[in-house]
């Protein structure tokens, strides 16, 4: 068996097999692949071929047989802050929360996945705290127009995860792909509660990375 090497993800699309290389900043889908690979769990995968194994480990993107404690899947999101209505997000606003947002946008562009991953702010999951992190991110969203600059799901979730640990709230970072055509996209959850997205839109991707506390 082999595993992944530690700067890479994979993950099965059906047949395919797409990788995330956070040392190369990039996505990498090989088609078929998936085919001939069986995914063991815990971040072990075996190949129907013999010499599929060390063809991949030739590559670099994967190892020697090495057991790694790999974090359970992310749940499939059921409800979207979207949808959240607790009052007026705006009369809420606390100062902070916009601190946050300008403090880290500077942090940003121009910054590989590897390195927003490694500085993105850290806070423990709560479950309890989800109807407070919804609230937040309605706020995020309305607030988002008059921010510094704009951005793609990156940007948004780096910085509403900073903004959300600004107040104490921690959320799941998580990033899927899909195939035929390829896409890539990353979206924040507490649980099974999406934050700042849509659940039709992020129901098209397969998890390949889950950033936690």
């Amino acid at each position: 068996m082999i595993s992944t090497a530690p700067h890479v993800h994979a993950v099965t699309v059906e047949d395919d097999l797409v990788i995330l290389d956070l040392n190369t900043d990039a996505y990498l889908c090989l088609p078929q692949l998936a085919a001939h690979l069986v995914d063991q769990g815990q971040g072990l995968w075996s190949g129907g071929a013999p010499d599929l194994e060390p063809g991949l480990i030739a590559t670099g993107l994967f190892q020697a047989s090495h057991q790694t404690s790999a974090p359970q899947p992310p749940s499939r999101p059921r409800r979207t802050s979207r949808t959240y209505s607790h009052g007026d997000p705006v009369a809420r606003f606390d100062a902070p929360f916009l601190a946050a947002a300008i403090r880290h946008f500077g942090r940003i562009h121009g910054r590989p996945l590897k390195r927003l991953i490694e500085q993105s702010p850290s806070v423990p999951l709560r479950p309890d705290d989800a109807g407070s992190a919804m609230a937040q991110a309605r706020l995020f969203d309305r607030w988002m127009p008059w921010l510094p600059g704009q951005g793609q799901c990156v940007y948004r979730a780096y910085l509403l995860r900073a903004c959300l640990a600004a107040q104490g709230l921690g959320s799941t970072w998580i990033f899927g792909v899909r195939t035929w055509p390829f896409s890539a996209h990353c979206w924040l959850q507490i649980g099974d509660v999406l934050l700042d997205d849509d659940l039709d839109r992020v129901g098209l991707y397969t998890p390949i990375l889950a950033v936690g506390p």
